[in-house]
């Protein structure tokens, strides 16, 4: 009995039960709005494909939530990306080369993010918070360099690349192939967390750093793996993200870091405690603010709509963290 009582407490105050609310709350208003095309495989699809980078770019960014740093450096990094690999490739540069250096330079970035958390003990909001604007501006000086013989400006970098296209716009049936990449990606994530020595380790840096020190775990090491993580998933959505818009912009990843960071929060992870989470929440999480922007595109409403409900569902999820124990680890 008090094992029931327990789970079903869980339940309710845990991200499941936001989850499903979410889900159900917009499928009413969908078929109120849009009808029964919002469950047809074409409307499917279009949830799938927004879903697909952003779902890469929380799962490398979890590792960093799970250790107990916040990393608000991914959405610059997704755009410092994508102006690297394509001013690159007007160069006429191998492609291969072209993505391993845009790919280096986030992890650079990554690396110095980490030298100054782990290594300085700096606070990571103050850090990575600097690390957003500047790779912002920086981005915007890459794309001056621009070669093509398109006419551009600092503004984006205009480089269509058939074969990278063809790639991230292919499709298995109704589910796009990133998407189908991104879903297997998180499936091994999920089991490297929950079943692993690293998952637990990881978990356990994340939620009492003394304690996992004492223990002998090599904490200042898997913090700084894990920044790295977020800065390379970051680094490889930007240049596929080149591959989808056939450009890149000084505005692409802007916000991107909110985005992820509300998905992964709605699917259990919390930005009060590390050590908490798991990936197949946060693709769910993902899912709930996929869903909801597809209803906001179908009917036809402005897009800070989404904003709207994204602010609106994270205080929600900020309380129910605080009465799940936002300052203890579990």
């Amino acid at each position: 009995m008090a094992s029931t009582q327990k789970n079903r407490k869980k339940f309710t105050e845990g991200p499941s039960i936001t989850i499903v609310i979410c889900i159900v709350l917009i499928s009413l208003v969908s078929l109120q709005g849009v009808g029964l095309s919002t469950f047809s495989t074409d409307n499917l699809y279009l949830i799938l494909n927004y879903l697909a980078l952003p779902l890469l770019i929380g799962m490398f960014a979890s590792f960093s939530l799970l250790s107990g740093v916040v990393d608000l450096s991914i959405g610059s990094m997704v755009g410092l990306s994508a102006a690297t690999f394509a001013v690159l490739s007007t160069y006429k540069l191998n492609l291969w080369l072209c993505a391993i250096i845009a790919v280096l330079v986030c992890l650079s970035f990554g690396a110095l993010n980490a030298v100054a958390i782990v290594g300085f003990k700096a606070n990571p909001i103050a850090v990575t918070l600097g690390m957003l604007v500047a790779l912002r501006g920086l981005a915007r000086i890459v794309n001056m360099f621009d070669n093509s013989e398109v006419l551009s400006s600092n503004d984006g970098t205009v480089v269509f690349i058939d074969g990278l296209n063809t790639f991230t716009e292919s499709s298995i049936s109704f589910l796009p192939w990133l998407f189908v990449i991104a879903l297997v990606f998180t499936m091994i994530l999920q089991l490297v967390i929950s079943k692993s020595r690293y998952g637990r380790h990881i978990k356990a840096v994340g939620g009492d750093l003394t304690a996992a020190i004492r223990a002998g775990l090599p904490a200042s090491r898997i913090k700084f793996t894990s920044l790295l993580f977020s800065a390379g998933g970051a680094g490889i959505a930007g240049v596929l993200y080149v591959g989808k818009m056939g450009s890149s912009s000084s505005s692409l990843g802007t916000g991107m870091e909110f985005t992820v960071y509300a998905a992964l929060m709605i699917g259990g992870y919390s930005i009060l405690r590390g050590g908490v989470g798991n990936p197949i929440g946060g693709f769910l999480g993902l899912l709930v603010i996929a869903y909801f922007s597809n209803y906001i595109d179908n009917m036809g409403f402005d897009t800070r709509f989404t904003d709207v409900f994204l602010g609106a569902l994270l205080l929600a999820i900020v309380y129910l963290d605080i009465r799940r124990g936002g300052d203890a680890y579990e």
